[in-house]
């Protein structure tokens, strides 16, 4: 967390919040996209946990996914959900939805398909009508 920049130093200066180094540098590294380093005088950075992204290098602390949207450990950025799954802020994954339900891609919940229209299987993108001569006359239908 600490680097001397020239030999014979009296000191060593203190690495600033977003980079680190190990014993012995020269010079701070900048934390790469993904990682972070939260407070000065760091030997290494992290890895954003999961959930969580840096989008650029030189990050001191990582950003919460939104609704919608997951990433892995270590992410640069968060991925969309598909249609047909939904995940809260934070989220490592999406979860599908149900049958009877269904989601647009981003979603950050499922729907409900109202009385008239269905959804067969699980991983719905939407509701579909029942065809003529058949209903259903509740909300969240897996068939008519």
């Amino acid at each position: 967390g600490t680097y001397s920049p020239s030999a014979g130093s009296a000191a060593c200066s203190v690495c600033a919040a977003g980079t680190s180094s190990p014993s012995g540098s020269a010079a701070c590294s900048v934390c790469a996209a993904g990682t972070y380093s939260p407070s000065a005088s760091s030997a290494s950075c992290s890895a954003c946990v999961a959930g969580t992204y840096s989008p650029s290098a030189g990050s001191a602390a990582c950003s919460v996914c939104v609704a919608g949207t997951y990433s892995s450990s270590g992410s640069a950025g968060c991925s969309v959900c598909a249609a047909g799954t939904y995940s809260s802020s934070g989220s490592a994954s999406c979860s599908v939805c149900v049958a009877g339900t269904s989601s647009p891609s981003g979603s950050s919940s499922c729907n409900v398909c109202v009385a008239g229209t269905y959804s067969l299987s699980a991983g719905s993108s939407s509701c579909s009508p029942c065809a003529a001569g058949f209903y259903s006359l509740s909300a969240g239908s897996a068939g008519c």
